[in-house]
């Protein structure tokens, strides 16, 4: 198994190689990147800590995603790509490997990319090859946990996704950022989306924000809408049962939450060019460029303290004994008397998905560098040992099996544990499973 990653060199990329070349089954990996040094130093640091866990020869090169021909140069001998490079990227890294007739996974196209991937769906199917969009935690782990919370529900009709950071390691960066900036300015700057009534609908950033309670050690955590890709194909995957609403909040560090709030508001966020008397000022390549210069991000050995909380929890009802929801009993919920053979209200189930992440104990990864970067090595190898066989571009909860992926993440110190409650049945009597 050959699998190139593409931003390999990055802060989520270097852990999506880093977990290849420790798994089993892969021969080789190529870290590619824009900087052929930083890729090559990569490299160097991913093989030197596999050690005996792994027998993957690593190599870096450089590789500009801009340019076609080098990509599908880069990608034909491969098995699978993994792009973990900005969403930017996605489109073109795509369409090289459906012309080199190679497996694909990304992290993300945050929603308005995500739409166009997946237009590219006949190419791959003709090309007999998949490409799976989407794979990191969020978007990815949350898709795989929504379909797994509604698969035997006959109705899903709500699925709400909230994520909650919480980072203790000090920082002397005026604003420390814990993936891509560029992601994280459009996350709070561009209008977000969410399924409202069984449609698409506009909202603004961070908007209708509320405090919720995730597990210690992330604790309460402010959450506001943001523009995410689980938008653009959980309604697709549950469009037939029902679906009338699908929403995505996402909460960092309070102190950090209020310097992007402050940030966006004076329009530093902004891609339209300013006049000053000085010249030309796009602000947010300013913005980027004062955060880049000014940040202290931790190295590769530096010890992490973050954590990172994941909930999906999804709303339906199960069909009745005949596969009809409007024939199931549930005399509990009816009134007194109720006529028979009158269709009674079909039981309602709420079920609630979590993941914890806390820094992997012998990697020093940290929480949200291990829940995005390795759930795309686990995807490529997955499509690369037929686990997934299906041709075409398909969002996470349509193309990975949840038991077995679950299975991966948790030998990876990644726990889920998936609650079921059923009030008109019994308020107290719920039940708990972990993956």
């Amino acid at each position: 198994m050959r699998v190139v990653v593409v931003g390999g060199a990055g802060a989520m990329g270097r852990w999506t190689v880093r977990d290849l070349t420790e798994s089993e089954g892969v021969d080789e990996v190529v870290v590619a990147d824009l900087n052929g040094s930083r890729a090559r130093e990569a490299a160097g640091w991913a093989a030197a800590r596999s050690g005996s866990n792994g027998s993957a020869r690593v190599g870096g090169v450089a590789l500009d995603a801009g340019d076609g021909q080098a990509l599908r140069r880069a990608f034909d001998t491969a098995d699978v790509v993994c792009n973990c490079a900005v969403h930017a990227t996605n489109l073109a890294v795509m369409e090289a490997c459906a012309d080199a007739g190679t497996h694909y996974v990304d992290l993300g196209g945050l929603f308005h990319t995500t739409r166009r991937q997946l237009a590219l769906h006949d190419r791959f199917v003709a090309a007999g090859v998949t490409a799976v969009i989407g794979m990191g935690g969020s978007p990815g782990t949350t898709n795989v946990l929504a379909a797994l919370a509604g698969r035997d529900l006959e109705l899903v009709e709500e699925v709400e996704i909230r994520l909650g950071v919480a980072d203790f390691a000090p920082s002397s960066a005026p604003v420390p950022v814990p993936y891509a900036i560029q992601t994280i300015l459009d996350e709070f700057a561009a209008p977000a989306m969410a399924f409202r009534d069984g449609r698409l609908v506009e909202v603004p950033a961070m908007s209708e924000q509320e405090d919720l309670d995730f597990p210690a050690p992330v604790g309460r955590v402010r959450v506001g809408h943001t523009l995410h890709s689980e938008l653009a194909t959980l309604p697709l995957h549950f469009a037939d049962r029902g679906i009338r609403s699908v929403s995505f909040k996402v909460g960092f560090p309070a102190a950090f939450m209020d310097k992007l709030a402050l940030l966006t508001a004076l329009g530093l966020a902004d891609t339209e060019p300013v006049e000053l008397p000085g010249g030309r000022v796009v602000p947010r390549q300013l913005l980027v460029h004062c955060i880049t210069t000014t940040a202290t991000m931790p190295g590769p050995e530096a010890a992490p303290d973050d954590a990172e909380a994941i909930w999906v929890r999804v709303r339906g009802r199960r069909a009745g004994p005949s596969g009809d929801p409007a024939l199931a009993p549930r005399e509990s919920l009816d009134p007194p008397g109720h006529p028979p053979g009158v269709p009674r209200t079909p039981p309602a189930v709420e079920r609630l998905a979590e993941c914890l992440v806390r820094p992997h104990p012998g990697w020093q990864a940290g929480a949200g560098q291990l829940d995005t970067g390795v759930p795309p090595s686990i995807v490529a190898q997955f499509l690369a040992n037929g686990v997934i066989d299906r041709a075409g571009v398909l969002a996470p909860e349509d193309a990975v099996p949840p038991e077995r992926y679950l299975a991966e993440l948790a030998a990876r110190t990644m726990e889920v544990t998936l609650v079921t409650r059923e009030p008109a049945v019994a308020a107290s009597a719920d039940e708990r499973s972990p993956s």
